[in-house]
């Protein structure tokens, strides 16, 4: 066993307890503060059907972290200077590490003897490589007299483990931080924020999470398995068959209808759709968490308007609404790159996003998208929920689909993998929701909305379908995702970002 002095930091996550688990834990509550505390159509799901498969629940991602400066016990003249207290301002980022790992359910062995030499850095080195880190995060404490030979020796040996360097102010000016700006799988954040760290923690814990999904890809007749590079996501291909043949099998189902009920009572209005229609929009969400849990899956696309075009089944907007809500994703027409995108906005900025069809407002200059099922947790997991209204899907007129009313003036941002290995992005505004009904001369999906978009000259040149829309402006954080999983990133319209 090492003797090297460190403090651990371990989390766990509810969403990998079995049903039986999660209810024994929520049981104190009783029905209505569960029904509080989770949302009513939330714990209808969880007492039907239990926790949601999460992508690393079963093995978390395990950091490390170390604290780089000079073998002194204060600081005299120079940078972050003599008022800088050592010894309170590494326990305090100890602390704000530890807290992040606790919340999101991972580890973060923290190294509390800093690294001051060469000696140190290598003995670090190799403790992190043979304990096959997930990730390191490095917090600079001293700039002068050179407070960076030991970051740049580490990050000579750090393999291929991604690398973020904190530097608080006080650590570090300009030119010092050229020679790390383009490196890849390293990101140096460079803020007087210190609660950043958990934006590092997190970033880190999203590369693990996205590195350990598996995708169930719901499509044509044939059954395989292959591995997204450079992310790592398992696609697991399904026939459409299977899909079909589960539905048809939750006929009875009383889980469906205990969900069907939160439906009904949660939405805001009920336009098309009958007590028919909407217990068997409660029946897809059954048969895709059914799909989930028999091919060992944390996220669904499947060929749905194939299903839908053939009558065979309704179409599942409701049930991808809610496995939106719930962290994870249900991509409509086994569209691989939005479901990753999808993914990438509930892993990397903890909120659900808006997979959509484009059309490019030409009359305006701004753009319009709109799609049948959308997510109603927008402003994030644990926020309130969004109104939504239920609605049939709108290309065919049958089933259920949520009209969810999105915030107008609310700042944005768009972006799609073009690839496994390249992400395009902008940020903009929602102007207004679009309504459609029979009558108006207005057609297009249910959830629809206009939106102006930054630094784009025309939207004609807007590339990408099914794009994402996600609350916030994101491009920084998606900037240095990018780099620290080593792809590519590009403004939406193809220029720079």
């Amino acid at each position: 066993m090492s003797t090297h002095k460190k403090k651990k930091h371990t989390g766990c996550c509810c969403s990998s307890m079995g049903r039986r688990d999660f209810l024994a834990g929520m049981g104190a509550l009783g029905g209505s503060a569960l029904a509080l505390r989770l949302g009513l159509f939330d714990a209808a799901v969880a007492n039907a059907m239990g926790a949601t498969p999460r992508a690393g629940a079963a093995n978390p991602a395990r950091l490390h972290a170390g604290f780089t400066r000079q073998p002194v016990d204060e600081y005299w003249m120079g940078w972050p200077g003599a008022a800088y207290d050592i010894p309170a301002s590494q326990q305090r980022y100890t602390d704000i590490l530890g807290q992040a790992a606790d919340k999101l359910g991972v580890s973060v062995d923290v190294e509390a003897d800093a690294l001051v030499d060469d000696a140190t850095v290598d003995a670090f080195a190799a403790r992190v490589k043979d304990a096959n880190s997930d990730g390191v995060i490095l917090t600079v404490m001293g700039l002068h007299p050179d407070g960076w030979s030991q970051v740049s020796r580490f990050l000579e040996q750090r393999g291929d483990i991604p690398v973020i360097v904190y530097a608080p102010q006080g650590t570090q000016f300009t030119p010092v931080l050229q020679p790390y700006r383009d490196m890849p799988g390293v990101f140096v954040g460079a803020t007087q924020d210190v609660e950043w760290l958990a934006t590092a923690t997190n970033m880190l814990a999203a590369i693990h999470r996205m590195a350990h999904t598996r995708i169930a890809v719901i499509h044509g007749e044939e059954e395989s398995e292959d591995v997204l590079d450079p992310l790592g996501a398992t696609l697991q291909r399904i026939p459409l068959e299977a899909f079909a043949l589960l539905y048809d099998a939750t006929e009875n189902s009383a889980d469906a209808r205990e969900i069907a009920a939160a439906y009904q009572q949660q939405a805001k209005g009920i336009v098309e759709p009958n007590e028919t229609d909407i217990l068997e929009a409660a029946r897809t969400y059954v048969a895709n968490r059914q799909i989930m849990e028999q091919y060992n899956c944390h996220a669904v696309t499947m060929d749905c308007l194939g299903l839908v075009a053939s009558r065979r089944c309704p179409p599942p907007c409701m049930a991808y609404m809610q496995l939106l809500n719930e962290g994870t994703c249900g991509a409509c027409e086994a569209d691989v790159t939005g479901t990753l995108s999808l993914l990438l906005s509930s892993y990397l900025l903890q909120r659900p996003a808006f997979l959509h069809n484009p059309s490019p407002n030409t009359v305006n200059n701004t753009y319009v998208g709109a799609h049948c099922t959308a997510p109603t947790k927008m402003d994030g997991f644990d926020a309130p929920d969004s109104e939504y209204i239920l609605r049939s899907h709108h290309e065919s007129d049958v089933g259920v689909a949520p009209q969810v009313l999105l915030r107008e003036g609310q700042g944005v941002t768009m972006m799609k993998f073009i690839h496994a290995g390249e992400l395009m992005a902008c940020t903009g505004n929602i102007i207004h929701n679009i309504e459609t009904t029979p009558h108006d001369g207005v057609g297009g999906c249910r959830t629809a909305f206009e939106m102006s978009v930054d630094d784009v000259r025309n939207t004609l040149d807007i590339r990408g379908h099914h794009n994402v829309l996600v609350y916030g402006k994101h491009l920084p954080m998606l900037k240095a995702y990018c780099q620290l999983s080593k792809i590519d990133i590009s403004r939406i319209d193809g220029a720079e970002v």
